[in-house]
């Protein structure tokens, strides 16, 4: 027997929990399919930046694993930059955890989750959009595919076009207590070890995440990179109780994130940060652009979806590209990056106030006229 919603969304991660708990605010009736059973692990760093953590209009403490005051900034694993604020900086999650968070939000409101249910097939017609799993056939008048970087729904609508990737490994290391205290309240990231990416450590309640990230077209021996910067921390009597691989989207110009009866949301729009490689924060906004265009649709009637377009080429596109071009930058010079660090303490601020959210790359862009002269000097140097 076929199921029938308004609203089906494919995958229970931020974006597709967001949405669900913002049209279910709304009194649309909506469906989450999420293909494993939850809560379920997730690779991730984990890190909840303040300016996401504000769009949320409830408190995430209750899945905060640490809050983060100082970022430690190496080069090539040499002396550190240390980097403080006495406002949190990032919240650290286990995705795990804060995943199946959100998407409780979403039920207390309404939303129903149906997890265990990988979607094989996506058809459109005149009226319907129908999902096929394994097990059941569901019918809706719009689907919304949250289903990250492999989304079928985005494969399925041929919607899989215009998307590049960088890749990371990542894993979940226990330590002594001693040692894990010396982490807290505190991430390292280094720049220069990696080559095309970085390397960062992430403080959890009981353990710390390691990784490494790259362009894909770097990966070859990203796990010799990773075990090296392990490796670089000099940690004894470590134990790695999760290692896994993933894949980062991040879009390139032209990219379309809807047709007549489908979104796409978060990593599925291929929305992370080509700069960070973080991926929550556009995660929950798209969902949150997304919901008042789904609105119009089926409440007011209003014919299509294109404003969705619209507006995340408007709030969301505009800042990846600018991100884009700090990235290959930085890729490239990695050295200048960190040396900025220690030629103006603006450049420290700066970053506060994006992971704050009080200035964006766009802003960014009408003030390097103010770092002008510190990249001249270090190219000198």
């Amino acid at each position: 027997m076929k199921q029938s919603h308004d609203v089906i969304v494919v995958g229970a991660g931020p974006a597709g929990a967001t949405l669900a708990y913002e049209l279910a605010k709304r009194g649309i009736g909506v469906l989450v399919l999420e293909k494993e059973k939850l809560p379920r692990y997730k690779c991730c760093a984990g890190g909840v930046t303040s300016k996401a953590a504000k769009l949320l209009d409830f408190d995430i403490s209750e899945v905060t694993e640490d809050v983060i005051h100082e970022v430690s900034f190496t080069f090539n694993l040499g002396s550190p930059y240390l980097g403080q604020d006495s406002q949190p900086l990032i919240y650290t999650v286990m995705r795990d955890a804060f995943d199946y968070f959100l998407v409780q939000k979403a039920q207390q409101l309404g939303a129903v989750l149906m997890d265990g249910q990988k979607v094989t097939q996506v058809q459109v017609s005149a009226d319907w959009v129908e999902i096929s799993t394994a097990d059941n056939v569901f019918r809706s008048r719009l689907v919304v595919g949250a289903d990250g970087a492999y989304s079928v729904v985005a494969r399925e609508l041929g919607m899989g076009k215009s998307i590049g990737y960088a890749a990371g490994i990542e894993s979940e290391i226990v330590v002594p207590e001693e040692e894990l205290a010396k982490w807290k309240s505190r991430v390292q990231i280094d720049l220069g070890c990696i080559p095309g990416g970085y390397a960062w450590v992430f403080p959890k309640r009981n353990h710390l995440s390691i990784g490494v990230g790259c362009q894909a077209s770097k990966t070859r021996d990203l796990h010799a990179h990773h075990q090296k910067f392990l490796n670089s921390l000099s940690i004894d009597n470590y134990t790695v109780t999760k290692s896994s691989s993933h894949l980062i989207p991040t879009c390139t110009k032209g990219r379309i994130v809807w047709q007549d009866k489908a979104l796409l949301l978060g990593d599925a729009a291929g929305l992370a940060d080509p700069l960070t490689g973080e991926g929550i924060y556009n995660a929950i906004l798209s969902a949150q652009l997304a919901a008042p265009v789904i609105e119009d649709s089926l409440v007011r009637g209003k014919v299509g979806l294109q404003d969705y377009q619209e507006i995340v080429e408007r709030k969301i596109m505009s800042e990846l590209k600018m991100a884009r071009t700090l990235s290959k930058i930085f890729v490239r010079f990695p050295h200048l990056a960190f040396g900025m660090f220690n030629q103006s303490e603006g450049v420290w601020r700066a970053v506060c106030n994006l992971m704050f959210g009080e200035i964006d790359y766009t802003a960014i862009k009408g003030r390097v006229g103010e770092f002008k002269g510190i990249f001249n000097r270090l190219f000198r140097a």
